[in-house]
């Protein structure tokens, strides 16, 4: 009877076992086969990553030479513009007065105030100055004069000058009734001084 018990047990034993080993070789199969589904739909989920083409590397700069300057020469000018009663005037070739700013032809000073004349570029250039006149005889000078060198008189501004004591500016008239006592060079009758050596002009008899 022991014997015959022994080996109905040992028999369920071995069924159990079998039964036990089946169910774990199913179950890994289920997950073989789940683990499959899983990472095939990832593949499909999951963009494919293009890659991309390396940077083609760009040479470097090659140097340029620089190309020679030329410089063309200005052309003189053909004329010159002078100032005249504090304006830009018309073209001209003469010779400006830096006090009264009268133009002149084939003069070398003034015949209103005997200031020696100046191109014209040199009073747009700024470089001049209206200077100082005398309160007697009404020469102009240069900046920096107190005393007139020809009759001691005082020296003041030109503009001031203008200012308090305007004279009455006469047109040329055309008639030379006038005569520098010096170089005996003919004026017009308006003219105060002569235009070639700048003394002052006398009627003549």
């Amino acid at each position: 009877m022991e014997s015959a018990a022994l080996s109905v047990a040992s028999s369920r034993a071995v069924e159990l076992a079998r039964w036990g080993l089946a169910t774990a070789l199913v179950l890994l199969a289920i997950a073989a086969i789940a683990l499959i589904v899983l990472a095939a739909r990832r593949r499909q989920v999951e963009p494919e990553v293009v890659a991309e083409p390396a940077p083609v590397p760009t040479p470097p700069p090659v140097p340029r030479r620089a190309s020679p300057v030329v410089r063309r020469a200005s052309a003189p000018p053909r004329q010159s513009r002078a100032l005249v009663g504090g304006g830009l005037a018309v073209v001209s070739t003469g010779l400006v007065c830096p006090t009264c700013r009268t133009e002149y032809q084939g003069k070398s000073y003034c015949e209103r105030d005997a200031r020696r004349l100046v191109p014209p570029e040199e009073m747009l250039a700024g470089a001049r100055s209206a200077g100082g006149m005398c309160t007697s005889c009404g020469r102009a000078f240069e900046p920096g004069l107190r005393r007139c060198p020809h009759d001691g008189g005082e020296v003041i501004p030109a503009v001031l000058f203008q200012a308090t004591r305007r004279r009455r500016e006469i047109p040329p008239t055309g008639v030379l009734a006038k005569v520098c006592p010096v170089c005996r060079e003919k004026g017009d009758l308006s003219a105060r001084f002569c235009g070639r050596d700048g003394q002052e002009l006398v009627v003549i008899n």
